[in-house]
């Protein structure tokens, strides 16, 4: 089969004859036809993270079910289907995590893409159960990001934002994780880093899960322009406000790094001014170190923030009493569990999640893979790329 694979730093090789994958008996074989690229592809190949190669990338997929194992269920040859990046390789999922409904935690998680092969291939085998089918009137070439772009803020705002006092406090409290009562149902929400990621966070908070206000942060009006568009209510440049107010952040520390970051959240929080400068629940997507101070500065006391990008580097000169001060929760997001899934392809099956906005690059073929990622380096997409396989 056609493959793009990595043989070791920034050494991509489009394959014409790898070897097809061999599926178990509770598998299904998939004929993918497209793939998200996801920055994860982008740290693989600039070998940010190990990985044992030859590795076909890509975690994002979506494709048709070619061939099912003998034991498959819930399938048919021709299904449509998507395929969550990260799954339970324990057996029964009998280990603590899953035991305890956190399947994309799983002591033994099977990561595709990174740990296992991936979706850049003309064919991947996937244990049935774990592959969900989805309309065929959902393109495939939006269907792909579902199982990573898009699910994994729709955990972090499903169930990762609503603080413990709330849930232990609520007689009824399983209405809180409902879609139609859900706890942030009209609060104000604030989403720092709009691409990917921040993109279907802003969606999701606006349309799925009804927030009064989402309010995007970002340093270019272009990502702040396309969050309008995905629901944002309000946005804010926060390169332009330090220019405005003459602050070199950049070069700041100490107190006066301190001072900066909490005039820039009184001034995120003053576009809330009718609801007392309540900010319910922030979700750091950025995936760049100095935001989480931000973060934290501009949340309301009681209240949540969640890191959902990934950053590289640690945080520098954070007073973490703030947390304390704030009685605030902090909670980290990975992925999203198997049990939230078919919701997820629920809400972009009723047209719920704007996915044909969140795609933003349609052209990019197998064989140009290398060149999608240097674009997304250079900050060529806007929102989501999408890879064609054929």
């Amino acid at each position: 089969m056609k493959a793009a694979v990595l043989y070791g730093k920034e050494e991509l090789n489009i394959v014409p004859d790898f070897e097809d994958p061999v599926i178990k008996e509770s598998d299904v074989l998939v004929k993918s036809k497209y793939t998200g690229l996801c920055s994860t592809d982008r740290t693989l190949y600039r070998g940010f993270v190990p990985f044992k190669p030859p590795l076909i990338i890509g975690h994002e997929i979506a494709g048709v079910v070619e061939e099912l194992g003998k034991s498959a269920k819930g399938l048919d040859v021709g299904d449509h289907v998507i395929i969550p990046p990260v799954f339970p390789g324990c057996e029964d999922e009998n280990c603590p995590a899953c035991k305890e409904g956190l399947t994309n935690r799983c002591k033994n998680s099977v990561f595709i893409g990174h740990g296992v092969h991936g979706g850049d291939a003309e064919l991947i085998a996937v244990p049935s159960k774990y592959t969900f089918k989805i309309k065929d009137s959902v393109p495939l070439e939006e269907a792909c990001i579902i199982p990573d772009a898009v699910s994994t803020p729709f955990h972090a705002l499903k169930s990762r934002s609503v603080p413990p006092h709330i849930i232990k406090n609520t007689l009824n409290s399983s209405k809180l994780f409902d879609q139609k009562t859900h706890w942030l149902k009209g609060k104000n929400v604030v989403v720092f880093g709009v691409g990917g990621v921040g993109g279907p966070t802003v969606n999701l908070a606006a349309k799925y899960f009804q927030a009064k206000n989402v309010l995007a942060v970002d340093i270019f009006d272009n990502k702040l322009d396309f969050a309008k568009k995905l629901g944002a209510t309000q946005t804010v440049n926060s390169k332009s406000y330090f220019e405005e107010n003459n602050i070199k952040f950049n070069e700041l520390t100490g107190r006066d790094k301190a001072k900066a970051i909490s005039g820039l959240a009184r001034h995120i929080s003053s576009h809330f001014a009718e609801d007392k400068f309540q900010v319910d629940c922030v979700l750091d997507c950025s995936g760049v170190s100095d935001t989480f101070p931000m973060a934290v500065e501009t949340v309301s006391k009681n209240r949540t923030v969640i890191q959902v990008g990934w950053p590289p580097k640690p945080v520098q000169e954070f007073l973490n009493q703030k947390i304390m001060d704030k009685y605030l929760s902090i909670n980290g997001t990975w992925a999203c569990p198997m049990n939230e899934l078919d919701e997820n392809v629920k809400a972009v099956e009723d047209g719920i999640v704007d996915l044909d906005l969140l795609v933003t690059n349609k052209d990019y073929k197998l064989d140009s893979l290398e060149n999608a990622i240097h674009d997304l380096e250079a900050g060529k997409i806007l929102g989501r790329a999408t890879i064609c396989i054929e």
